[in-house]
């Protein structure tokens, strides 16, 4: 049950984050848009960072529990860099991925639970995750006067890394001794699930809290087999709802949640579910809120009333608990779950219902960046299962699509013509049976160059949706089960490249990402052989890198691990070939620095 379990450290606060924005449009890839239009924040470095975060509250096996963290601070370490949030493509920005966030609770001099996240998926996004103020209809103001970034709400569900050596000692706080002792030690770190839902995103500059949001989030122990960046839980679904229902119907999303036999607990995530009354704020007022029961005669059972409000949102991360007795156990056990409100007129009563047939598909890690030489192969987990536990022996199947502006799923206007013809048939999927845990393997294999969209957009988008043959496909399909698969044109490395050829290599970059470019303009000579010679390796107190080369503070930020905070470019989104290739040039320019630069 992962971060659903116990014992649970709970915090609140805000979090900043500066990603440009002028990459968010199709148009702006093209040679000839040389003046892109600046968007939200153009000079943007893509940075993520807590804000006054603090522990809330911890849950212990009987609730909530007295502990020295409460009111203790959660932080960012920004070490060795402040964490960098990147989309993996234009066509795709609703799988923003943080890279290299260190995160750290501070108990006292020399004592700290400080560990490094694993890269961190947004999932479950929704644009409507605020009450509109005028109606549901695009065309209406984009719904209201807040736009689109403050009306959004979505969850990232990663696990902590806290190297065993460090782990605070036991009488340090006895939830962090109880935590220790239920989790998982793996290479010599203790694994900490951690969930946090961000919501309320202020983009316009003349916001006090511009570049802010709300977040909230949980800690709890990473159990066994469980999947490790899905809850692996049961799924309330929200109603359905159009667009041309009254204003004053609130959207709901989804929530999962698990039944905890042995505490004979209902344990409900509400955090990413219920529409806010204003951006980053309290939950609508929907009268009384019931969870139920639905028994194979259609008899129906109340479990009692659920508590959402913003008080319960901000303390215990809008996580709720409600015990079961004996005869209820049973029933939910088996049966389907739904959630109704008293109010009348909101739209239907009943805001969440679960469909125990459905097959629920969790892929493990869902953004996926390949080279384009045939025989490529990359792959993820899935993992499936039903009314809480894996099936086992599930064979599913997967779809490859091929993203054009049209696309279900496709973050742009549909008048964008995405990939081009060469991008059709040029990769494949498959997937295994599922195992005894419940995991399945999809495996992507390159078949043929995808070649590119422009000069300037890198490779071929794909989505590759995964569903359960035996069942209804509904559209859009799940986010839960879609893999974002960035395919590179095949680019051979060229170990001699000259300078254009790193100039229009690093053209797009410099246009798109102005907040780069004020620190490093690559395309200019001068400054390129200032920082590729510069610094030795040394102040970065790192060993040599690629080729040997052992200076410059280009090739240093360009040989990083992808997950490095540090790595360049910043935005993840140049393939290793041509990066190589700008490595080449950098250690040809060390051993022969008078070269001149139209060579």
């Amino acid at each position: 049950m992962s971060y659903l379990s116990y014992p649970r450290i709970n915090f609140y606060g805000r979090f900043f984050t500066d990603p440009s924005t002028v990459n968010n449009d199709p148009t702006h890839y093209e040679v000839d848009n040389t003046v892109p239009s600046p968007w939200q924040n153009p000079k943007g470095l893509h940075r993520f960072q807590l804000q006054e975060c603090s522990v809330v509250s911890t849950i212990g096996a009987s609730g909530e529990v007295s502990d020295p963290l409460v009111n203790l601070p959660f932080v960012t370490t920004d070490q060795p860099s402040s964490a960098k949030i990147a989309d993996i493509d234009v066509y795709q920005q609703g799988v923003p991925t943080i890279y290299g966030m260190q995160v750290s609770i501070p108990i006292s001099e020399g004592v700290s639970l400080t560990g490094l996240v694993d890269p961190a998926v947004l999932n479950q996004l929704w644009w409507v995750a605020v009450l509109a103020t005028r109606s549901w209809q695009d065309s209406d103001y984009m719904m209201d006067s807040f736009g689109g970034d403050m009306n959004a709400c979505g969850v990232y569900q990663s696990v902590i890394r806290v190297p065993q050596a460090t782990w605070p000692a036991d009488s340090v706080s006895p939830v962090l001794a109880l935590l220790k002792s239920q989790t998982t030690l793996e290479d010599g770190n203790y694994l900490i699930s951690m969930r946090f839902v961000v919501d309320g995103y202020r983009n316009v500059p003349e916001d006090v809290n511009f570049q802010t949001g709300r977040i909230t989030g949980s800690l709890g122990p990473v159990i066994g087999s469980e999947p490790r960046y899905n809850p692996g839980a049961r799924l309330l679904a929200g109603r359905t709802q159009d667009k041309s229902d009254p204003w004053n119907w609130p959207m709901f999303n989804n929530c999962p949640f698990v039944i905890d036999q042995n505490r004979k607990l209902l344990i409900l995530d509400l955090a990413n579910g219920i529409c806010r009354q204003n951006a980053g704020g309290a939950p609508v007022d929907l009268g009384t809120l019931t969870a139920n029961v639905t028994l194979a005669d259609n008899s129906q059972v109340s479990l009692g009333n659920v508590d959402y409000s913003e008080f319960c949102y901000n303390l215990y991360s809008h996580i709720v608990e409600m015990p079961l007795s004996d005869a209820q156990l049973t029933q939910v056990l088996s049966g389907s779950l739904s959630l109704t409100i008293s109010r009348t007129d909101i739209g239907p009563q009943m805001i969440f219902q679960e469909n125990i047939l459905q097959t629920t598909i969790e892929v493990e890690v869902r953004p996926i960046r390949m080279s384009g030489f045939p025989g490529t192969t990359s792959s993820t987990s899935v993992y499936v299962s039903r009314l809480q536990e894996p099936l086992v022996g599930k064979q599913l199947q997967v779809d490859v699509v091929s993203v054009h502006g049209n696309t279900p799923g496709a973050t742009v206007p549909p008048s964008n013509p995405g990939n081009t013809p060469q991008a059709d048939g040029a990769i494949e999927a498959a997937i295994s049976p599922t195992d005894a845990n419940g995991f399945a393997t999809v495996t992507i294999n390159v078949l043929s160059d995808p070649g590119s969209r422009t000069p300037q957009l890198d490779g071929q988008l794909y989505f590759i949706n995964i569903t359960d043959p035996e069942q209804l496909v509904s559209e859009p399909i799940s986010q839960s089960a879609m893999i974002s698969c960035l395919v590179w044109s095949a680019y051979p490395i060229n170990e001699n490249p000259t300078w254009p050829e790193i100039q229009e290599i690093f053209a797009g970059y410099v246009k798109l990402f102005p907040g780069m470019t004020e620190k490093i303009n690559l395309i200019d000579y001068n400054s390129f052989q200032t920082f590729a010679l510069n610094p030795p390796f040394g102040l970065y107190q790192a060993p040599p890198g690629p080729l040997g080369i052992d200076a410059g503070a280009i090739p240093f930020f360009m040989s990083r691990e992808v997950t490095d905070p540090r790595y360049m470019p910043v935005t993840r989104d140049m393939s290793p070939e041509r990066t190589m290739t700008v490595l080449y040039y950098v250690k040809n320019m060390q051993d022969n620095p008078i070269t001149p630069p139209t060579s």
